[in-house]
């Protein structure tokens, strides 16, 4: 048992020292000699944790909990473990019997909070949140979650006040893009970019502080600027590319794009592909399967390969992240989106299936887009929705086939919106398997009312256009001012007003529809 000590020790050391993969190793040669070490199995379900691996997670904590029924912390990593694995019931379950065990406890009472915004109403997270922070919660993600949550209230006076309180602590640098947000809101951009114009000399270490300053900048359509500081988005990348450039001239030298983020994002900087082609360059794009299969063949490209495939063996002058090809550029322009064209074929096909559905002319929906990770922070809004019903109610009355292309869409949300409606919602969503296939429906929809997703990027690369519904806070790229985005100017937007609520957007949309 000796030796088991000293062996966890070893592993403990190993995570304070950043060697996950040697602490892991460690901690699983000690659950192999004696399956009973609880301790080692929760170090393993922390290790998962921090790296993503959330059902690995929930299997570790579960066999800590199972070994000590009645530690508050295992339960309190297994209801962490559940929130980041979507298993939201099981998580609340496992919060609250560690909660029922010691009620004061406000990392626990936090996680809770966190369940509830997906689960219950902002009421019930913001009871949570403001319980925590009584009793003495004074970690940063606390004061992010709840001054995010005020935020979406409305309620700027409160989340200032609760993000000041946080930058007197030691948590200043980790809390300033979210004061940033709200300056923005309340004072301008102009304002915010400012505030963290400074902040980044106070902290010039801290890489999210520069990321939320290009985002924000962009937003402002200070492209040059903030291309720049949008390298930061990632600490190691950022550092190395936030002062390189790509020289003018590259005749003849090869160059891999690789894809980051979502496929959207993979199409948007495609744009951009056209001047790095005018400077010589011969480019190779690394992507995602579904985009590589519709991009193979392009003679735009020399090469297109999925990521899961081996890396060729090409001297490659250049190899980087497409996200940072306009700030390699150094540019400031706002090219048009990257041309597709869809499959005869496909498009006849699509053609055919709508036809059976019912008359035209044909209105496709998209309603929910992003990922529901929970995250504390408000660097990039990671989920865009609109209210399924309030949606339905703008569609009342359409005089032709109204067509779903939302992703996995839930029996309520596609129900709410028919009664709405007052007419059936004709689900096409399998059409997104498939990019050839979505690219050919998107091309014979003759309107398309949609969160930004994947395929205002495909509709926009047809040359067509959609009604694209913004929620606060925006995307970057549909900028903050009021009218349409430069990055797409033939897509009428309809944005969520700062005071929060879809009621005026909402009716100019119907109106605008029906006119």
């Amino acid at each position: 048992m000796a030796d088991l000590a000293a062996a966890f020790t070893t592993g403990v050391a190993a995570m304070e020292g950043g060697d996950a993969e040697g602490a892991e190793r460690t901690f699983r040669g000690i659950v192999i000699a004696d399956p009973r070490a609880h301790q080692a199995w929760y170090a393993l379900s922390v290790l998962a944790q921090q790296a993503d691996r959330h059902e690995a997670a929930v299997e570790f904590a579960l066999r800590a909990v199972n070994l000590e029924r009645r530690n508050v912390e295992y339960l309190n990593a297994l209801g962490l473990a559940y929130l980041q694995a979507g298993k939201l019931p099981d998580a609340e379950k496992a919060l609250r019997r560690a909660l029922n065990l010691r009620p004061i406890y406000p990392t626990a009472l936090f996680n809770l909070g966190r369940v509830l915004e997906k689960t219950a109403t902002p009421a019930d997270a913001q009871r949570a949140y403001e319980r925590a922070h009584a009793m003495d919660g004074r970690f940063p993600e606390l004061y992010a979650a709840l001054a995010q949550l005020y935020r979406r209230q409305g309620r700027l006076d409160l989340a200032i006040a609760l993000l000041a309180e946080g930058l007197r602590g030691p948590h200043q640098a980790i809390l300033t893009p979210n004061m940033a947000d709200c300056i923005a809101d309340s004072e301008g951009l102009d304002s915010a970019i400012e505030w963290l114009q400074q902040a980044q000399l106070r902290h010039p270490k801290y890489p999210d502080i520069k990321f939320k300053l290009g985002f924000l900048l962009l937003a402002a359509g200070r492209w040059r600027e903030g291309w720049k500081y949008y390298a930061w988005r990632d600490l190691e990348d950022g550092h190395q590319l936030a002062e390189k450039s790509v020289p003018d001239r590259l005749d003849g030298r090869r160059v891999q794009l690789v894809g980051e983020q979502g496929l959207g994002d993979v199409l948007f900087f495609l744009r951009f592909l056209r001047q790095l082609s005018d400077r010589g360059a011969v480019v190779d794009l690394s992507c995602e399967g579904k985009l590589a299969a519709l991009l193979q063949g392009d003679p735009r490209f020399a090469a297109v390969m999925a990521t899961d495939e081996p890396a060729p063996e090409y001297p490659y002058l250049y190899r980087f992240s497409i996200g940072d090809l306009p700030g390699l550029l150094g540019t400031d322009a706002c090219p048009p989106a990257f041309v597709l064209t869809s499959d005869p074929v496909r498009r006849q096909r699509c053609t055919q299936r709508l036809a059976a559905l019912g008359a035209p002319p044909y209105l496709g929906l998209t309603w929910k887009a992003g990922t529901d990770t929970v995250r504390i922070d408000t660097l990039i809004p990671l989920s865009k929705q609109v209210p399924p019903r309030s949606l339905g109610e703008v569609l009342r009355g359409w005089p032709g086939t109204l067509v779903s292309l939302q992703r996995k869409p839930s029996e309520a949300d596609l129900g709410a919106i028919s009664a709405a409606a007052g007419a059936p919602i004709h689900d096409v969503s399998d059409l997104n398997d498939d990019l050839h296939d979505v690219l050919a429906l998107l091309d014979v929809l003759d309107e398309y009312v949609t969160v930004s997703n994947t395929n205002v990027h495909l509709r926009a690369a047809l040359g067509r256009s959609a009604r694209v519904l913004v929620p606060y806070p925006p995307e970057w790229r549909w900028m903050r001012k009021a009218g349409r985005s430069e990055w797409f100017p033939d897509f009428p937007v309809y944005r969520e007003p700062v005071s929060r609520g879809w009621a005026e957007p909402l009716a100019r949309l119907r109106a605008e529809l029906f006119q």
